[in-house]
This record gives structure tokens, sequence and C-alpha cells, in this order.
């Protein structure tokens, strides 16, 4: 999964970058802006629940500061209350926005390097380099067949 900083043009980053490099795989270049829209709408609504966590304490405070002194306090708890039932929504709200944002991070793939050839088929892919020469003999097993002719492990009770 690519970092998140590297969508955030604020953090010196180009996602430019990652919108050519989902055009060179053939796959959705709006996923880079969902992601940056959802990112600014994710910190947008973190900022907003530490402001109300920052104002809960605040109020805590002040009624805690009311009862020592014996004052009346019941506004202010309710107030308090108040505040404590808009964080637990805010949090939904951060906790769902954090969760679609993954998911839509999660299916942008790694940035495609320069040397890679631009293709929608795999069969163009260049081959780089071989090892070994590739045996040709009749009845030759490859390493499935051989694992079930040793015994070594148990196939169909693996999966």
């Amino acid at each position: 999964m690519l970092d998140i900083n590297l969508f955030r043009e604020e953090k010196g980053h180009n996602p430019e970058l990652i919108r050519e490099s989902q055009r060179r795989r053939f796959a959705s270049v709006e996923l880079v802006d969902d992601v940056i829209n959802l990112d600014k709408e994710w910190r947008k609504r973190q900022f907003e629940l530490e402001t109300l966590r920052k104002d809960f304490n605040k109020i805590n405070k002040e009624i805690s500061k009311l009862k020592r002194a014996g004052e009346d306090a019941t506004n202010i708890i309710t107030q308090s209350e108040e505040t404590k039932k808009l964080i637990a929504d805010k949090e939904l709200e951060v906790r769902d926005t954090f969760k679609l944002l993954n998911s839509k991070l999660e299916s942008i793939g790694n940035l495609v390097h320069d040397s890679v050839p631009v293709s929608d088929d795999e069969a163009n892919n260049a081959v780089i380099r071989t090892w070994g020469e590739k045996r040709v003999e009749p009845k030759l097993k490859n390493h499935v067949d051989l694992v079930d002719l040793l015994g070594i492990a148990d196939t169909k009770k693996g999966n």
C-alpha cells in the first residue's frame, strides 16, 4: 500500500506521479482523486473531533471548579453530555471515513517503474534474465505432482 503522504502536495509530493502510474497500469486514475478528497475529508473530521475533545475537557474543568466552589453546575453538565454525544458521533464519522480511505488506498498499486513497458497484456512484458535451461523430457513431473507423489504434504487439506 502506498504511503498517504505521497498523495499530499502540501507535504512536497506530486500526486501526478501516482496518476501516471495508474495510467500505465490501465487502471482508474479517478481513484487517486478519490483518495486525495477522502484524505482531506478525514483530516478535517479528525480536526473537528480533536476540537470537540478539547472543548469537552474545558467543560469538565469548569464543572470541577463549580463543584469545588459549591455552586450549581447542572447547565454545564448538560452541555458536557451533549458534547460527549457529539464526540461519539464524530468518532464514528472519522472511523468510517478512515476505513473508506484505506479501502481506496489499498486498491491503488505500487508506482510503476519507468523501465516497465506500457501494455495492458502481460505477454508484452520484457524478460530481464533467465537462469538455467528448461528441461523438455517426456513424463517430466512438476513440483505439485512430485509433492503428491512423495506424500510430503497433504495438498487437499491445505486449502
